[in-house]
């Protein structure tokens, strides 16, 4: 028995070496989560404006025409909770910060990175944002969440991972590639529409009440956005779920006056070349939106 425990050993010894190889040098590769982290750890303090949210913001505001210093913190699916956590983070750094835009979308107050599918991206803000781990253990390793050849894909190409600009915007959904809104509009409508989960919701609700608390103790605007979709997507959405969405984001900042609510859902400025698919805008989508909301900044 003794000699076949030792036999064990001798054989996991290397495999647990080679798979801590692996683990860091996944680690090592540049992207998306470790820019955005370095960035704010370097820059925070200079900020004025502050895009946080889900794949919309991330393709659809290019702080590049924002007038203001400002960056987009956004990641794709990154979940309301999550952009609060961000914003936290930072709290004691974002010395000159006023205005903070955050997305209330179709699915916002439905939906938790944690119960979604995209779950596996919350080891981006365990390992590169130094956030607590607070569901899966597995959530402190790259090599343990996705498919093991994917991740030995990403080792052999070497490659980087980053595909935002230097201002954190997503630079992919590209024009030249711009997908079938007929058909992109029926599925993700479908996949954004949701039964109702009260935990969820409520938990929404709470954090959407955190951010007025810190735009108030921090005197700050707080604007939460709708963003452009296409028809295709629009028409296919649950009637009673946007209805829900549209009317408790307008109660929660009923009379506060560091709030601002603005639903540019249908907004019919954006014509169907502005969109990559129904519900992300291309980078000439994300142009005009970025350039909305700039006037807007004014505004407020």
């Amino acid at each position: 028995m003794k000699k076949f425990i030792k036999l064990i050993i001798i054989f996991s010894v290397p495999i647990l070496f080679l798979l801590i190889i692996i683990e860091f040098s996944l680690r090592d590769i540049p992207n998306d989560y470790k820019y955005k982290k370095e960035y704010l750890n370097n820059n925070s303090n200079e900020l004025e404006v502050l895009f946080l949210g889900n794949s919309h913001v991330y393709f659809g505001i290019n702080p590049v025409y924002i007038n203001k210093k400002s960056f987009n913190a956004s990641h794709i699916s990154q979940s309301l909770d999550y952009d609060l956590a961000i914003l936290k983070k930072y709290e004691g750094e974002l010395k000159n910060l006023k205005y903070v835009i955050v997305p209330i979308d179709y699915f916002s107050f439905y939906s938790n990175l944690e119960y979604g599918i995209e779950n596996w991206r919350i080891k981006n803000y365990v390992i590169y944002y130094d956030m607590p781990q607070k569901n899966s253990f597995w959530d402190n390793f790259e090599i343990l969440n996705g498919k093991f050849e994917n991740n030995l894909l990403r080792l052999t190409s070497n490659q980087s991972n980053i595909t935002c600009n230097t201002l954190g915007w997503g630079t992919i959904y590209n024009s030249k590639n711009n997908k079938n809104l007929d058909d992109t509009g029926l599925i993700s409508s479908k996949r954004h529409t949701v039964i109702k989960d009260n935990s969820i919701y409520d938990k929404n609700i709470q954090v959407v009440n955190s951010f007025i608390d810190f735009a108030n103790r921090k005197n700050i605007k707080l604007i939460f956005i709708t963003s452009p979709a296409y028809k295709t997507y629009s028409e296919n959405l649950n009637k009673e779920q946007l209805e829900t969405s549209i009317n408790t984001i307008n109660k929660l900042i009923s009379g506060k006056t560091n709030s601002k609510y603005y639903n540019l859902l249908n907004d019919n400025s954006f014509k169907k070349g502005d969109f990559y698919d129904a519900d992300h805008l291309n980078e000439i989508g994300a142009k005009k939106l970025s350039i909305k909301i700039d006037s807007l900044l004014r505004l407020n």
